[in-house]
């Protein structure tokens, strides 16, 4: 079973989790209240998987590790998509998050490209605990193996930004992710995250790209 960052791992309880989690008390009733981790952006050594936990608000954040083997499911961003689970969740079909869901998949639907929610959509859609209020940014991770031109970024660009919400979309490439706003921009080098930290690159697809620190 590969991992991949932003995929939604179902664990049993808390004690699953290792780190240090001294000055994070909520951590249990979190876990309790939604028993999903968020694989991160870091090497996977010796069957410790990175994750990250949320807790029910911003600040309430951290960073740990879970083994492989206490891994319950795996719920990735586009499998969230291909159920259309926002049309069966009744918290979020009342809001304007349902509107703009429908329209992001139609947008990259439009153009061949996978996607899927992550951040607080994803994660209530994957658990059902609702997490997505007035407030909530959409995030978005859309698969990009391919090269992608500027021109086709600058189009989807200008569609996302009629939409009701916030919408940020990471496009993951297989050197890493770029933010589609920033590589739409056509304006020089762009920030690659990798597991390795992050780099900036004139183009995110090449195997003979140099990266600069």
């Amino acid at each position: 079973m590969e991992l991949r960052v932003n995929d939604l791992l179902k664990i049993n309880t808390a004690n699953d989790l290792i780190g240090d989690f001294t000055d994070a008390p909520w951590i249990d009733k979190a876990v309790k209240r939604a028993p999903f981790v968020v694989v991160r952006r870091a090497l996977l050594i010796n069957d410790m998987v990175p994750i990250g936990i949320r807790g029910e608000n911003r600040s309430q954040r951290l960073a740990g590790t879970v083994l492989y083997s206490n891994i319950i499911e795996v719920v990735t961003p586009e499998q969230l998509v291909e159920g259309k689970l926002w049309r069966v969740n009744k918290h979020i079909s009342e809001t304007q998050m349902l509107k703009a869901l429908e329209a992001v998949d139609s947008i990259f639907k439009s153009y061949n490209i996978v996607w899927g929610p992550t951040g607080s959509v994803g994660f209530e859609l994957a658990s059902g605990v609702e997490t997505v209020t007035d407030t909530s940014d959409l995030d978005i991770i859309a698969r990009t193996p391919n090269f992608l031109s500027i021109n086709i970024a600058k189009d989807i660009t200008k569609k996302l930004l009629t939409m009701p919400t916030k919408i940020d979309v990471q496009l993951e490439t297989s050197k890493g992710s770029i933010a589609l706003a920033e590589y739409a921009r056509g304006d020089g080098n762009v920030l690659l995250r990798t597991i390795n930290g992050p780099r900036l690159v004139k183009n995110p697809w090449s195997d003979d790209e140099q990266l600069e620190g």
